[in-house]
């Protein structure tokens, strides 16, 4: 089993997720969240091979997690999606691509600016010219609800450019409208994190309930399953991580797990990396 979205950072970064979730969110984390502990955690439930996302959350941290990802790569032979700020020299871009990364990987809500901006637009235009993949967080997020990732924000991402893109989180809270992204290019792509966890939150700012596992997930996956990717979210989660797998062999056939779980990371990856 391949596993597309997995958050091993430095030690010396790893606490400001500890302090996020415990914190400010009073989450309790159900695992260490040390790259120790993911590569543990990966290693019981049968994870081959895997992505490494890192996200830049200021732009001095932009040049470390490159750093850092190169020797991820080295060390456990992964595909890495490194960080890249929007406050960044867009030369930088190329400079991250030149040593070797595999991707990039952008958080709007972390990086609080809309995929729409012309921030994003301007990275864009690289990813385009150089035809590398992006993995881009999408749908709730505690912080800020869909104030920086709400559907519509990403129709430019989708129309104007033909790059390969993973919108992640099927959009969660707002998932059906990730069709409308998967019909506008076959390129297009998105993983099960914080999809397949029975999970709802009230959001009193948006006066909503959001659920992340629902029946939209369900009719998604079974309409869409050459588009969807297995992503656990490991370390970063405040659910025990073998839920992701179990819902997702509960409530779809054999079939459908193997292209999730196998076939559609395999793809992925010989299409737009190797």
């Amino acid at each position: 089993m391949i596993d597309t979205h997995v958050h091993l950072f430095p030690d010396d970064v790893i606490w400001r997720f500890k302090v996020w979730i415990e914190r400010k969110h009073k989450f309790e984390t159900k695992m260490g969240l040390d790259w120790r502990s993911a590569i543990d955690k990966l290693n019981e439930m049968g994870i081959k091979e895997f992505f490494n996302l890192t996200h830049s959350i200021t732009p001095e941290m932009t040049k470390e997690l490159l750093d850092w990802q190169l020797d991820v790569k080295k060390k456990f032979n992964c595909i890495v999606f490194s960080g890249f700020h929007p406050d960044n020299d867009i030369e930088l871009l190329y400079d991250i691509f030149d040593k070797g990364i595999d991707g990039l990987k952008l958080h709007p809500a972390v990086q609080r600016f809309k995929p729409n901006s012309e921030k994003a637009l301007r990275i864009y235009e690289v990813l385009d010219e150089l035809k590398k993949p992006l993995y881009i967080h999408a749908g709730y997020f505690p912080d800020n609800a869909f104030e920086f990732s709400s559907p519509e924000q990403f129709s430019e991402l989708a129309n104007n450019y033909n790059f390969p893109v993973i919108i992640a989180h099927m959009i969660v809270g707002r998932t059906k409208a990730i069709c409308d992204l998967f019909d506008s290019r076959k390129n297009i792509y998105s993983d099960t994190s914080n999809a397949l966890v029975k999970l709802e939150i009230f959001d009193s700012r948006i006066k909503e309930n959001v659920r992340f596992f629902c029946e939209d997930v369900v009719e998604v996956i079974e309409s869409y399953p050459d588009r969807i990717l297995y992503g656990s979210e490991i370390p970063i989660v405040w659910w025990e991580p073998e839920e992701t797998l179990r819902n997702l062999k509960e409530n779809f056939d054999e079939k459908i797990v193997r292209m999730i779980t196998e076939k559609n990371p395999k793809n992925f990856i010989n299409r737009y990396i190797r």
